[in-house]
């Protein structure tokens, strides 16, 4: 399987924002786009069996208000706005629209255990969508129902474990019941001593996620990860030459 292009571009965690632009909003996916990154989106299977692009299961955080992500429909999603701006949470159609295969997307299932049929649900929505994607979830339990999903009915499509324990995803039980494409592991659990070997084995590419500072990004690269997934951070390419 080629996807390079997951390599290629250092990956925007929920786009490019910060400086009074909201996460996961379509003017963070635009600038993102603008900037030529790959980006990473967070979907909630919601109540209407459509998708809404935010990261977490309830709406305080960033919209102020007490309601679960899956509770929604997709006529209510313009109701709340992101951490006060103008944009409002967008469905998946609305963000397949922008991108338009622009950039690749890193798509992380929020609902990893399959419920309600998510994976198929998702997979007939992204069906057509003729832009590079690639699926992640964080699976520890029950052998990564989701992954194992994409895995047997879309052998095309890249996917990758997220987790913040290194050790428990290496395992070679995940090996064979995921087959992954690629790790993506919390910069804070690397290096691991044996990542080298366990790389070569699985001939899996590893990621790591979130640069936030100088000091993950300097890490990263003395770890020698395939790529990055960053936010508020801003890269090298990124900064004015008097802010070094």
């Amino acid at each position: 399987m080629e996807f390079n292009w997951l390599l290629d571009k250092p990956i925007a965690h929920r786009g490019f924002w910060g400086e009074g632009c909201a996460e996961n909003s379509l003017t963070s996916y635009q600038r993102a786009i603008d900037k030529g990154y790959n980006i990473e989106i967070d979907v909630h299977l919601m109540a209407d069996d459509n998708f809404a692009v935010f990261h977490d299961g309830n709406l305080k955080r960033v919209c102020g208000v007490k309601r679960s992500t899956r509770s929604l429909t997709t006529p209510e999603l313009k109701n709340y706005h992101l951490s006060g701006t103008e944009d409002t949470i967008p469905s998946l159609q609305e963000v397949l629209d922008l991108v338009d295969g622009q950039v690749g997307l890193l798509i992380e299932m929020k609902d990893f255990t399959n419920r309600n049929d998510a994976c198929l649900k998702l997979y007939n929505i992204l069906k057509n969508y003729k832009g590079k994607y690639a699926i992640q979830s964080f699976n520890l339990a029950a052998h990564g129902t989701a992954l194992r999903w994409w895995r047997k009915h879309s052998v095309d499509v890249p996917i990758g474990i997220l987790s913040t324990r290194p050790l428990e995803v290496l395992l070679p039980g995940w090996r064979k019941h995921i087959a992954p494409d690629f790790y993506a592991f919390d910069i804070k659990g690397l290096p691991v001593s044996y990542i080298e070997r366990q790389r070569k084995v699985a001939g899996a590419k590893l990621l790591t996620w979130t640069v936030r500072s100088q000091e993950a990004y300097d890490k990263a690269r003395r770890v020698g990860v395939d790529n990055i997934i960053f936010d508020t951070y801003r890269l090298p390419e990124d900064k004015a030459p008097d802010a070094e």
